[in-house]
């Protein structure tokens, strides 16, 4: 009797074991799942993300031009410059605008040469409500586009907006502004690279005319896990049954309903696509909040991740990744996430499983860079015309270490825009 007794208690535990065991099998892989089986997946999230809107959005660079008109860009890899200049700016009070010039080439690149000022440079067009929000100023003017802002060093009570796509310049009288804060920030020491704006096929281009000297990376990379994101974003209720399938080198999630995620295994990333998502109101301002929203929401690492660039022809945001004020190429074909507004319901995203963790020693310290004459010369060689290049920026070329398991060195070169697509210069060349 005792025996019978003890036997089913017994009996149960070990089920009981073996069912959390199993169960523990299909989370850490629900590859392993059939290729129809309806997986059960627990909503998840956390506040560990403290990256801002504001954060994100901040300008690209910064072009100081000094007193005697040279000009040189601004970098900082132990502080954020733009950040500092974000919050000294952040009481500015306008009082009008006034246009200055527009459709004028030769106009355009004097004001972008104008002596005594600080030029805050966005890769993209951006709207003054967006600016506002940003550098959560008190602009009241009219909702214009315009990518640089230009501060007056010798004059607190004017700043200009400039916009490259049709060499418009405005003037904005301001009241509240304290130049003498804005010199503070720059009295710090950081690395000043001398450069020269110049017209490239009609579009500003920073022409570095001599070699630059670049810091080299290495990062420790940390990966997070299909099944983080799974629980995060493939259910909007408590729990929801999920379809997976595995097909070759990825695993499907479908919720049978709004919600599918992709994971490719052989590039380590992820596509996302929300059905019933309300995207907001077209506008450049909504179109930013959102996504920045969409990517808390899955969970997306975004301490060094900032806006690169927006195409409004199909409505996609590409973001990077920023190390010491310089984008990162080739993470993935998209840069750190690509977001596509499909329609007012439903967007797509792209982004990667890897993101930079600890910094490790470099095998060296800086790689020099040649002169980007000497970069137009060499792509004149190859029988690239100038005519086919859209741009040429320095970054920093993403690769896998050989030598450390789960790591990536970034290398600093010069990228050409042909065709719209970056590639490194030297690519360019052997592949013309």
């Amino acid at each position: 009797m005792k025996f019978r007794q003890l036997l089913l208690p017994t009996g149960l535990g070990v089920a009981l074991v073996l069912s959390l065991v199993l169960s523990g099998m299909m989370w850490t892989n629900p590859a392993h799942s059939n290729g129809n089986s309806g997986t059960k997946v627990t909503k998840t999230s956390d506040n560990t993300n403290n990256t801002t809107f504001q954060d994100i959005y901040l300008p690209s660079y910064i072009i100081s031009t000094n007193k005697t008109g040279k000009q040189q860009i601004l970098i900082n890899s132990q502080i954020n410059i733009v950040s500092q200049l974000r919050d000294k700016m952040s009481r500015f009070k306008s009082t009008s605008i006034q246009s200055v010039s527009q459709g004028s080439s030769s106009k355009y690149l004097k004001q972008l040469h104008r002596k005594n000022t600080l030029l805050l440079n966005y890769e993209t067009s951006m709207t003054v409500n967006f600016f506002r929000k940003v550098f959560q100023n008190y602009l009241k003017i009219p909702n214009m586009r315009f990518n640089r802002v230009q501060i007056l060093l010798n004059d607190p009570n004017h700043l200009y907006l400039l916009n490259d796509k049709n060499y418009r310049v405005d003037r904005v009288t301001l009241k509240g502004n304290n130049s003498n804060k804005l010199k503070k920030v720059l009295s710090d020491q950081m690395v000043r690279h001398q450069v020269d704006i110049k017209l490239l096929n009609g579009k500003p281009l920073v022409y570095y005319p001599n070699a630059v000297k670049l810091k080299t990376y290495s990062f420790q990379l940390t990966q997070q896990t299909e099944t983080y994101y799974a629980n995060r974003i493939m259910t909007t209720n408590n729990s929801s049954s999920v379809q997976v399938k595995r097909r070759k080198n990825k695993t499907e999630y479908n919720d049978r309903g709004f919600r599918q995620m992709t994971v490719d295994h052989s590039n380590d990333t992820v596509t996302f696509t929300n059905y019933n998502s309300k995207t907001g109101s077209g506008s450049f301002l909504s179109t930013m909040n959102h996504a920045y929203k969409q990517m808390v929401m899955v969970g997306i690492p975004m301490d060094s991740i900032r806006l690169f660039y927006y195409d409004s022809g199909n409505d996609t945001t590409i973001f990077r990744t920023y190390v010491g004020g310089v984008p990162v190429f080739d993470q993935s074909g998209f840069g750190a996430v690509r977001f596509t507004t499909l329609d007012q319901t439903s967007y797509r995203m792209y982004f990667s499983l890897d993101s930079l963790q600890v910094p490790i020693p470099p095998e060296r310290s800086t790689t020099t860079l040649i002169s980007m004459k000497t970069l137009m010369a060499d792509l004149k060689n190859a029988g690239i015309k100038q005519s086919k290049i859209s741009d040429i920026k320095l970054g920093y070329e993403w690769s896998r270490a050989t030598d450390i398991k789960k790591a990536v060195n970034l290398s600093p070169t010069w990228y050409v825009l042909i065709d719209h697509k970056w590639e490194p210069y030297t690519d360019a060349i052997n592949d013309n």
